[in-house]
């Protein structure tokens, strides 16, 4: 991964939905929350279909550390909107389709196309306060770590 832990985010303004302004911007949370950006490869796939879910039920943790939970993948904002209303999904989940770059700002960018699963906390500064990049499937980040991490910044 490009950056380190203490190294500025690099912001980013992505859609949520095909909407006219609906996007999301990771500066907007810069001074009140706490973020948690979560690159993964793709909707429906199985490690994927684990693992965001798993992080949408820890929803009361999030929130008790001041974070919101936001996913990134190359998806478009239409495969986004049916596998988070397959899977219960309410946080942001955000499409990198249209040639934004975010996930290659991220350094998560593979050369087939689609990302990298990794986690990236972002403290309320705008800063990488923990990060972890896994193979892709199957393995998925170490929440014990994650939580960890979310815990030290409160």
């Amino acid at each position: 991964m490009a950056l380190s832990i203490g190294d500025a985010a690099p912001d980013f303004e992505l859609p949520r939905t095909l909407a006219e302004g609906d996007t999301i911007k990771l500066s907007d949370y810069r001074g009140k929350k706490n973020v948690l950006l979560c690159f993964y490869p793709f909707d429906f796939s199985s490690v994927c279909s684990e693992q965001l879910p798993a992080y949408q039920a820890e929803k009361a943790r999030f929130e008790g550390a001041d974070c919101e939970v936001i996913g990134i993948s190359v998806d478009s904002p239409f495969t986004h909107a049916a596998w988070a209303e397959k899977y219960g999904i309410e946080f942001p989940l955000l499409s990198d389709f249209f040639g934004k770059g975010t996930c290659a700002a991220y350094g998560l960018l593979n050369d087939k196309g689609f990302s990298n699963r990794a986690v990236v906390l972002v403290n309320k500064d705008g800063n990488v306060a923990y990060m972890e990049e896994t193979a892709a499937p199957p393995e998925k980040p170490d929440d014990g770590k994650l939580f960890a991490a979310l815990e030290g910044l409160g």
